[in-house]
């Protein structure tokens, strides 16, 4: 008989907060699907990266040391900037572009009244970072999960429905180009993102095993860019990576500062 204790399990950045499954993956397809599902699942890419993101804030905080504080900050403000960067975007460049496409002007809004929803919280979180500069040993791990569980219902229901927004768009068929869109609005975010801050935050809450490998490829961009940005990007802040949910080649690892899962 086996008296050996039972493995601790723990938390890694799959939670509290709920990864979304891509309907291309529901769906069990593979290869190319269609111009929307395509657009769809990959949008819904991006938004389990915010949310691995969001989950290696939430998870760790309460066990960052005070040695790790000015990083776990930094790092955290990352988080702030990828977000607000994708919904920028998303409202000035992408939206519009869609509803110019199809003639109807404001077919979106709702997806930009979503991300009113949560704005305030938002501010509230990066206000709070932002205030500790100069005396980061105030940081309460606490405090800043208190806004996270605030902002995250709404955040996490906007994430899930633009899935479904951009999936309802099949309806204009090759009226629109969404993917050519997608492709432009993609190509235009990774540029604009800060390269030292977002852009490796984004890239390294990036998991290439999840479902099954199916994204290991995404985003489509030569692998010396991968490479510059997963391992030279990195370099100004080196402090902050190590609280990444993924490895440099974007393999899931153990987070730094674990807590036993339930």
């Amino acid at each position: 008989m086996n008296n050996s204790p039972p493995v601790e399990l723990r938390q890694w950045a799959d939670a509290p907060y709920s990864l979304i499954e891509t309907p291309k993956y529901k769906e069990g397809k593979t290869g190319y699907t269609d111009p929307y599902m395509e657009t769809a699942s990959e949008m819904c890419v991006v938004h389990n990266a915010l949310l691995r993101g969001l989950n290696s804030i939430y998870v760790q905080g309460p066990n960052i040391q005070p040695a790790d504080y000015t990083d776990f900050i930094g790092y955290s403000l990352c988080w702030h900037s990828v977000l607000h960067e994708h919904h920028t975007s998303e409202e000035d460049q992408f939206f519009p572009e869609i509803e110019e496409a199809i003639r109807e002007k404001g077919l979106l809004d709702s997806n930009v009244e979503e991300h009113r929803s949560f704005q305030s919280g938002l501010d509230e979180f990066k206000s709070y970072l932002e205030d500790l500069a100069g005396k980061e040993s105030s940081f309460d791990a606490a405090h800043l999960n208190g806004i996270i569980a605030s902002l995250a219902p709404a955040l996490c229901n906007h994430l899930t429905s633009e899935i479904e927004s951009l999936l309802a768009l099949s309806k204009y068929g090759f009226k629109l180009p969404i993917e050519d869109l997608w492709s432009k609005e993609g190509k235009r975010t990774v540029t604009a993102m800060t390269k030292f801050s977002a852009l490796p935050f984004f890239f390294l809450n990036l998991d290439v095993t999840h479902e099954d490998f199916l994204w290991k490829n995404w985003p489509p961009i030569p692998s010396p860019a991968r490479w510059a940005i997963t391992h030279g990007f990195t370099l100004l802040h080196q402090g902050y990576w190590k609280f990444a949910s993924c490895d440099r080649s974007g393999a899931p690892k153990p987070l730094y500062a674990q807590s036993p899962r339930g």
